[in-house]
């Protein structure tokens, strides 16, 4: 991947994490962390939690130590000890780590990250309500040494370890578009691209338009043969072929 490009956009984006609760929850305990608007997640720090995500027809998933869960539209959601979610939601305290781990208990950071650039939302509009990396991912890759310094920092906490979760938080984000999402070539590269964002933001939101080459290149302020030779090289496909 282009490291001008992934760098640019970062620089751009003008990201934040604000981790708003590392903790671990004893007992019985539903949560649900969503409404701030802004892409939240959550890292399991140790034990077992299970996972409902609104709108998502699928099973419900068990979570362990190491796994990660990013909501890139805050998905309204539930994560907790009881697969069956019976108990009420946001009613249970969770405890610091002052007298060590809690048998049975399960261990949380949870945060949103805050940005000031549109563009995040269009790169991430057309991505899934939740997004899982499992602690079985490469344990060689970058992400995985980031989510187990995260886990480290989050069961010791010392002076200044909410800054320290935070900026890991960030970092995690960051490779995780290095890793998951293609900048060079593809559909992310061509909506990082202001020239053919509003042609392919137009596309993806309307295809059953009867789109056609002029239509498109106005779109985008450009003349047909530049904008061709643009998306070719950008999206790796010729334009009708994409539309088609």
């Amino acid at each position: 991947m282009s490291e001008d490009v992934l760098n640019k956009l970062f620089s751009t984006f003008k990201v934040s994490a604000e981790v708003f609760h590392n903790g671990q929850y004893c007992g019985n305990w539903s949560i649900d962390t969503s409404g701030a608007s802004y892409l939240s997640f959550h890292v399991v720090t140790h034990g077992r939690c299970y996972l409902m995500v609104e709108g998502v027809k699928s099973e419900i998933i068990e979570l362990n130590q190491g796994d990660l869960v990013l909501f890139p539209h805050d998905a309204k959601h539930c994560i907790s000890n009881e697969p069956n979610f019976t108990s009420e939601v946001n009613s249970s305290k969770s405890n610091n780590y002052e007298g060590g781990l809690v048998k049975n208990a399960t261990g949380l950071v949870c945060g949103y990250f805050v940005h000031q650039h549109p563009m995040i939302k269009q790169l991430t509009e057309y991505l899934p309500p939740s997004i899982i990396i499992s602690h079985n991912c490469d344990e060689s890759s970058n992400l995985s040494t980031l989510v187990k310094l995260l886990i480290e920092e989050s069961l010791n906490p010392n002076r200044g370890s909410t800054f320290i979760l935070e900026k890991l938080s960030e970092c995690v984000l960051a490779s995780l578009f290095r890793e998951f999402l293609s900048l060079e070539k593809g559909l992310f590269a061509a909506l990082a691209n202001e020239r053919l964002n509003p042609s392919i933001a137009a596309i993806i939101k309307q295809p059953e338009n009867k789109w056609t080459l002029a239509v498109l290149a106005e779109l985008s302020h450009m003349s047909r043969s530049s904008y061709s030779e643009l998306f070719k090289k950008v999206v790796g496909l010729p334009v009708m072929e994409y539309v088609t």
